[in-house]
């Protein structure tokens, strides 16, 4: 069986825990995440890699759109932070009008629908940092879920799921006045990656290692319903 995960960070792994981790080790997964990605990005990006023979017969695990609410987020918390993710969100083509996001998501499952692929989604996760837009989330999840009906695809909510399954944080998190602790974390989670957990346990965070990338307790959760998908 094998599994071709496109999406972020979230999917990619080295801050926080990819949910590829988790799954079943019969099942060979090809990771696709790429930091920081977009949409739009991923769009380009499977464009490219669709319909390349290795991937034949796979199934499509789609998980995107995180960076396209956070990173025009992230623009409000200082003026350092504004200035980087202002050309950030311009160089990644973030979504920040929800019309625009939904025709974009439709035409990204419609490529995949048009080559006959199997295709998973899960939705955008549970963010715990300081006046993050939650409604917002909720609202492009919906479009997601509808999206995915409309194609017949399977859709995850990982969202709910994290806030059914798992206590809540102790603490609202945030990176205000951590842009370097941003740098520190990514660094130190890729070259020890034991220590994820730490991370969040140190943090008050029950969800995620940082208030937005999974710790293991909600990779493992994402990688259990794929699994699920993936035999119906």
């Amino acid at each position: 069986m094998k599994l071709i995960c496109i999406g972020d960070s979230l999917t990619f792994g080295n801050v926080g825990y990819s949910y590829i981790h988790f799954l079943n080790k019969k099942i060979h997964a090809v990771n696709k995440g790429k930091n920081g990605d977009t949409l739009r990005g991923a769009y380009s990006r499977l464009k490219k890699i669709i319909d390349k023979p290795r991937h034949g017969g796979g199934t499509f695990i789609l998980g995107i759109g995180t960076n396209d609410i956070l990173l025009p987020y992230l623009k409000s918390l200082s003026l350092f932070w504004f200035l980087t993710m202002n050309l950030r969100c311009k160089i990644k083509r973030c979504i920040e009008n929800d019309d625009i996001f939904e025709r974009e998501y439709d035409r990204l499952l419609h490529l995949c629908s048009e080559k006959n692929k199997r295709v998973i989604v899960f939705g955008m996760p549970l963010i715990n940092l300081k006046n993050f837009p939650h409604e917002k989330t909720v609202r492009r999840n919906a479009v997601i879920k509808r999206l995915a009906q409309k194609y017949n695809y399977s859709f995850i909510d990982i969202y709910e799921l994290q806030k059914e399954t798992l206590p809540p944080d102790k603490r609202t998190y945030t990176w205000k006045h951590g842009f370097a602790f941003r740098l520190i974390d990514a660094v130190i989670m890729t070259l020890l990656p034991f220590c994820k957990d730490g991370f969040a346990k140190a943090r008050g965070l029950n969800a995620s290692v940082d208030g937005v990338h999974f710790n293991s307790a909600s990779a493992k959760i994402l990688a259990a319903e794929i699994e699920k998908a993936v035999l119906r």
